[in-house]
């Protein structure tokens, strides 16, 4: 074929005309676009720029919002369900200007939110030649999405680079990236110190009596589970050993933890097998022991199962229980056996022990041969490490003893509610004057001067009820704590003798018996059979739980409507007390509308007591209003009170459940008496759990189980919900003592986790006082 001149000048022009077209977009959009329209590049997913030369750097939720401002320039911010810049290199499809849209669980949208998907978290700089987040120190992860656990490297200021030592040696040097400059780090060393183990929040929320974290940074926030023997952010300082302060027990006796174990066999003879015990230590380190052979009569090979469970746990290494006291009791004609153990060599506040019945895997190895097995866990004495009552009022013995109307031998009919029993004095009634030293002693209950009463300035912790046609003193809004401890038979403290608490109100009626006890701690009731005990008070607050408009429980003096208590119903061997309206903080809601009066938090403390509590609904007007009569049918656990109810209780968990077939919300639901099991409901949807297992069974409020024919308690308010009181109490820090702690508050923990004690005391653990160890000191 043949060209003209002309035709082959025409043809190299187009071709450059082309070439020029192409060559428009910015560097050809990098091979990482394609050029379009207006001569712009529409760049391939994960790149941005001009020219399409930048990668874009992963995104995660923003650890901190920073607003976006007016991006489309329109001279005002968007709201948060409006899209702006749509087609944008950086947001193809959008963004917003306000914050990002959201919405609860219920469908809401929030207009108010934050923690939305930002590029590398909004905590690093974007390598925009590699694509990759270099994270600002203290974060790592892909997009930076993480707070990096703690580690003894990071020991001077991190991302200094000043140092080799540092978490993160930080630096900007003149690079190609959005900020004009790029990150470039070291990775992060040693976390938790090589001590222990990064995990995420939700985790270690689980590990926790497995609580639920779920809000935004259940992924995002990092801490470190130390191993066993050392503690801190960054699991860096060891722990040393802890012990009971000397001087602490020159003045009262150590609160250490007494369990209770227990398997029942329904049959006599019918129980065998193997099983073990999992210990908790002070530090949450669980130890498990060797087998353990158990038999219905408590005895194998001629020895006593409480002695065949004290060698397993001295068998236990490290020493981790050094000494322990054991006392059984066979039940019934060879049924199994009953056994306490005391933990002398164990003080401070343990985790309850767990029992391990399947050695083989999936197979129980504890069983009987025929008939049934019940087993069970109760803490008898919760442990403790602090000491909230640690001002003995002196001057002052008492015996504590149950009451009735016409002698010291407690029945069930004539208790009132919260008022088993009283104070009396070592040989017989208080005296005027220990009566002015009990009360001085006692103080203020609420805190609130105003209504303190008599020269002693003082809170009686008393309430007004009233049945309509009658009216009654009862346990107050605020009632008294106190702390008994024996008073030693010979010279000096048992170490170990362990007291109990107790709640004290005043009833002026009561001649010679003013001072009120909800709970009893002795079955003896008579003066001459009880212990005389000291007494310790305390500057914390115990507060009676309700729930209402009002501030508090309130009195009821003209026979309207009582109070709506917060009562809970729970099983013996059991630490979940399902109660009859949600109490934790977080679902409390404010003035005016209905409330806690107190509300419960993880941490809280609760007094939980035995005391013949009974039913009734809320109305006057009524046979037995709540509170508003003497009539009882039964204390929480068969016929008469439980004695171990005298602990102070920490909340681990609060939380709700979804309703069930047997469940309602509704504490004023009523069922009828003839209504099969089958279609009864109960308000078992709202829980706490607490530290240690009940000794007791805290009942229902069901009419089978509290009913008395003659009276319409069917169709009272608590048929459904439990029966038991709670009580809320808030300690003070005045007059508070922690006893139990490193190197018993008489030494100091090395950094090698041994206790160097202070002149005059020596020992693993400083517990110990010597005047040889002064004078080599000295010396």
């Amino acid at each position: 074929m043949r060209f003209s001149r002309g035709s082959l000048l025409a043809s190299a022009a187009v071709v450059a005309s082309l070439g020029i077209a192409q060559a428009e977009c910015p560097n050809a959009c990098s091979g990482h676009g394609q050029c379009g329209s207006h001569d712009m590049c529409t760049c391939d997913r994960n790149w941005q720029g001009s020219d399409c030369s930048l990668r874009t750097c992963p995104f995660g939720r923003a650890h901190v919002d920073t607003p976006k401002g007016d991006l489309d320039a329109s001279l005002s911010v968007g709201e948060h369900d409006v899209l702006v810049l749509s087609g944008s290199t950086v947001y193809p499809h959008g963004t917003t200007e306000g914050f990002p849209l959201m919405a609860d669980t219920a469908g809401n949208v929030l207009s108010h939110t934050a923690h939305d998907y930002m590029e590398c978290s909004n905590k690093g700089l974007c390598d925009r030649e590699k694509g990759e987040c270099e994270c600002l120190p203290g974060y790592d992860g892909a997009a930076c999405q993480r707070a990096s656990c703690p580690s003894n490297a990071n020991s001077i200021t991190p991302g200094s680079g000043l140092d080799d030592r540092s978490n993160i040696a930080f630096k900007i040097f003149n690079g190609k990236t959005a900020f004009m400059g790029r990150a470039v780090s070291n990775a992060q060393v040693n976390q938790c110190s090589g001590h222990g183990t990064c995990m995420t929040i939700e985790q270690l929320a689980f590990l926790d009596n497995s609580n639920i974290y779920d809000l935004w940074d259940k992924d995002s926030s990092m801490g470190c589970k130390c191993d066993a023997g050392y503690t801190g952010p960054d699991c860096s300082d060891r722990v040393c050993v802890s012990g009971i302060d000397p001087l602490y027990t020159d003045d009262t006796t150590a609160q250490v933890t007494h369990t209770t174990v227990r398997f029942h066999s329904s049959d006599a003879s019918a129980l065998s097998g193997q099983y073990s015990i999992k210990f908790y230590d002070i530090t949450g380190e669980d130890w498990i022991t060797d087998p353990i052979t158990i038999s219905g009569t408590g005895v194998i090979d001629g020895k006593t199962h409480c002695e065949s469970v004290t060698e397993a746990l001295l068998m236990l290494p490290n020493g981790v229980v050094p000494s322990i006291e054991c006392s059984q009791i066979v039940l019934n004609t060879n049924k199994g056996v009953e056994y306490t153990l005391t933990f002398t060599g164990n003080p401070g506040r343990l985790r309850e022990l767990e029992l391990d019945q399947y050695l083989d895997g999936s197979r129980p190895t504890v069983q009987v041969s025929s008939g049934t097995l019940a087993t069970g866990v109760h803490t008898k004495v919760v442990g403790e490490s602090t000491d909230y009552f640690a001002q003995r009022c002196e001057g002052i013995k008492v015996k504590i003893l149950a009451d009735s109307a016409s002698s010291n031998a407690w029945t069930s009919t004539n208790v009132r509610p919260g008022s088993l029993g009283y104070l009396s004095g070592p040989s017989g009634p208080l005296t005027a004057a220990e009566k002015k030293m009990l009360k001085k002693c006692l103080g203020d209950s609420d805190w609130d001067p105003e209504n303190n009463v008599d020269v002693a300035n003082w809170d009686t912790g008393v309430l007004i009820e009233n049945d309509g046609t009658n009216t009654y003193n009862m346990i107050g809004a605020f009632p008294h704590a106190i702390k008994v401890v024996p008073v030693e038979s010979t010279t000096g403290y048992s170490v170990h003798t362990p007291g109990s608490y107790h709640l004290v109100w005043y009833d002026a009626d009561a001649t010679d018996k003013e001072f009120r006890v909800a709970n009893i701690n002795s079955v003896a009731n008579a003066v001459g059979e009880a212990d005389a005990m000291y007494v310790y008070t305390t500057t914390g607050t115990v507060q009676q739980m309700g729930w209402g408009t009002e501030g508090q429980v309130a009195d009821n003096p003209s026979g309207g409507s009582s109070s709506k208590r917060i009562v809970g119903f729970f099983d013996k061997n059991s630490n979940r007390i399902y109660t009859n309206y949600d109490t934790s903080c977080k679902n409390d809601p404010s003035d005016p509308d209905p409330h806690n009066f107190v509300c419960v938090n993880k941490g809280d403390k609760l007094f939980v007591v035995d005391s013949c509590w009974g039913s009734g609904d809320e109305g006057a007007g009524t046979t037995n209003p709540i509170f508003g009569g003497t009539a009882l049918n039964e204390c929480a656990d068969s016929t008469q009170p439980n004695t171990s109810s005298g602990n102070i209780y920490t909340v681990t968990k609060v939380y709700t459940v979804p309703l069930g077939s047997d469940s309602t919300s509704d504490p004023t639901t009523t069922v009828d008496i003839t209504d099969p099991n089958n279609v009864k409901t109960y308000v078992n949807t709202y829980i706490i759990e607490v530290d240690a297992s009940f000794a007791w069974t805290g009942l229902k409020g069901d009419p089978e189980n509290s009913n008395i024919a003659t009276t319409d308690r069917d169709e009272t308010w608590s048929d459904n919900t439990g029966v038991v009181v709670l009580f809320h109490f808030t300690p003070d820090t005045v007059g508070t003592f922690e006893y139990v702690s490193e190197c018993s508050n008489r030494g100091l923990c090395s950094s090698d986790g041994i206790c160097e004690c202070f002149d005059g005391y020596t020992g693993h653990d400083c517990s110990i006082q010597s005047v040889l160890a002064k004078a080599k000191r000295t010396k």
